[in-house]
């Protein structure tokens, strides 16, 4: 996959813009396990290792490579409804 990512963009890439997330809307003694992991794969994870697979593409690009990582308020403050969403972001934070 990198391989043919990196032919689109002539082996380098000056940005990557991680603006990743989903949510659900329930009180935090609701989440099940797999509600949470997914959460944090899809907020968190996903971010962390498309960074290590842009990595070579935004290193040959000759230092001008930059990575930009979009949260939410609720990263910050209780949003009410969403802790795990928060508790995610706040790590990308």
């Amino acid at each position: 996959m990198l391989d043919e990512v990196s032919s689109l963009f002539n082996g380098k890439l000056n940005i990557l813009i991680n603006n990743v997330g989903t949510t659900l809307w329930k009180p935090t003694m609701e989440y099940s396990a797999e509600e949470y992991s997914m959460l944090m794969a899809t907020n968190g994870n996903s971010a962390f290792h498309l960074c290590q697979l842009a990595y070579p593409l935004l290193k040959a690009s000759g230092g001008v490579g930059s990575i930009v990582f979009i949260s939410s308020v609720a990263g910050l403050v209780h949003t009410g409804s969403r802790s795990v969403y928060g508790a995610s972001k706040g790590a990308m934070n």
